[in-house]
């Protein structure tokens, strides 16, 4: 497949969010973590040589040339499905050819641009349920630069919703955008022009807590939040790995094994800062030594929204109150 395909029947890749393969040959497809990273390299560069050293940095603890032919070979197996394959480049690389498969990500752009002056709303509510997720989030191993003619072109789209909202016209499928991005002001300005009356997504937080009793306590204290709780890391990365709920915040132990001294929370927090999930560590204790500069270095390496003890340091009782706060400030108004 390739010259002489109609655009139209070429495999569609979708981007923003979980990537998805789809074609009428093979159906729909997922691809998740490095393999997803290596397709979407090889689209960005738009027929360009794709060095296996660059595909090697994106591999935990860089790889090897071995897991680079391995990875591409799983991306391989995903494209055969639909009728397509990575030819190998005998320039130590690969090449993908651009007219092979199409991506919502170089798309997008130029079909905001056609909406003109007078967009159509049937078409304004496409474009935005082409938004599954917030892509720097779930593709946290492609480099930012990547999207950004896509984000300035969601800027553009939020423009024309904007001026429809002004007109009293309401957009299908706006609240769920609103929900999904409610953290870019642009967003925020424009839901405030909505014209009816819509009932906000409830706040979707993540706890990664080993403690059954920790877990009750806080999925209690947060019962206007929808919570997902997991209890090891494995289940955390089970958990990433496939399709998660858009989370607007964590709330992360640091050990998650009945030894206390694993740091298995640092793990989790690490892989949510490069989602770009807002985060607080949960700890059974404070560190010894100079406390302020141990929540500082933590706060710095994590990039953590904050630092909560499980008990009060005067009289040993779980501070509720201030884990509450702390979340709060975290999430934002819900």
């Amino acid at each position: 497949m390739g010259d002489g395909v109609p655009e139209q029947d070429r495999p569609y890749v979708s981007a923003l969010g979980e990537l998805v393969v789809e074609s009428s040959a093979g159906g729909r497809t997922p691809l998740v973590g490095v393999g997803a990273a290596i397709l979407l390299r090889l689209l960005f560069m738009q027929g360009q040589l794709v060095s296996c050293e660059s595909i090697r940095d994106m591999l935990p603890r860089r790889g090897s040339s071995g897991a680079v032919y391995t990875h591409v070979g799983k991306v391989n197996a995903v494209l055969r499905r639909h009728g397509v394959e990575i030819p190998r480049s005998a320039s130590s690389g690969y090449r993908l050819p651009k007219d092979l498969l199409r991506l919502d990500v170089l798309e997008f752009p130029g079909r905001v641009a056609a909406l003109g002056g007078a967009p159509d709303t049937g078409e304004v509510a496409r474009l935005l349920a082409m938004w599954r997720g917030d892509p720097l989030q779930v593709h946290h191993l492609v480099e930012d630069r990547h999207w950004n003619a896509a984000v300035r072109a969601r800027r553009q789209l939020v423009d024309a919703v904007s001026a429809l909202f002004r007109q009293g016209v309401e957009v299908e499928g706006w609240a769920v955008f609103a929900d999904r991005f409610g953290h870019d002001p642009a967003v925020g300005r424009a839901d405030a022009l909505y014209p009816g009356r819509r009932a906000r997504a409830r706040r979707r937080l993540l706890i990664v807590e080993d403690d059954e009793q920790m877990c009750r306590l806080l999925e209690t204290l947060f019962g206007d939040c929808d919570i997902t709780t997991v209890r090891n890391l494995d289940e955390y990365h089970r958990l990433m790995a496939g399709d998660p709920p858009q989370f607007h915040g964590a709330l992360v132990d640091r050990h998650l094994t009945p030894r206390n001294d694993d740091n298995h929370g640092f793990h989790a927090l690490m892989d949510l800062q490069k989602r770009r999930i807002p985060r607080i560590l949960i700890t059974a204790y404070f560190l010894s030594g100079d406390v302020e500069q141990n929540y500082r270095h933590l706060t710095e390496r994590f990039g953590l929204s904050g630092i909560c003890t499980k008990a009060d340091r005067t009289d040993g009782t779980f501070d509720s109150l201030h884990v509450r706060e702390a979340v709060d400030r975290m999430l934002g108004p819900g």
